[in-house]
């Protein structure tokens, strides 16, 4: 865990191994809630000045990467697979987010085919919803 900007309780690293994260993170998830298949997992992260553009607050490119993170580890979980490519992903910004904030995600799998995942997300934050998404899922 990032020491400077703690998680709060009951939040792990997300693969800090992963080069992605190590530059654009740290992410955090929160497990399953009581078995919820609507909401199998939350992901959220700390705003830290390298996540901001030259406005000061949040790249919508950032929110839009964590909000892919959040739903795509929802679904692998929701069905069981190691990998579940994004197919499609549509992201609205309703307000920004500054450096300090913790944001964490909202997801609902929508729905299950045999062979895609429809689901949607909200990124929250301490003054409210700052971004929401719809996502469409390959189940491989």
């Amino acid at each position: 865990m990032d020491e400077e900007h703690p998680a709060p309780p009951g939040w792990r690293a997300l693969r800090p191994e992963d080069p992605f994260n190590q530059k654009n993170g740290p992410f955090y998830i929160a497990d399953p809630f009581d078995g919820n298949e609507t909401e199998p997992a939350r992901i959220g992260f700390r705003v830290q000045p390298h996540n901001c553009n030259y406005t000061g607050t949040c790249h919508g490119g950032v929110l839009a990467a964590v909000l892919d993170i959040a739903l795509g580890q929802s679904v692998q979980r929701a069905v069981q697979a190691g990998f579940a490519p994004t197919m499609s992903l549509s992201v609205d910004y309703m307000r920004p987010a500054t450096p300090g904030e913790w944001l964490e995600s909202r997801v609902r799998v929508l729905k299950v085919t045999r062979s895609a995942v429809f689901c949607d997300a909200l990124l929250v934050g301490p003054n409210g919803n700052v971004a929401r998404a719809g996502g469409l899922f390959k189940r491989v």
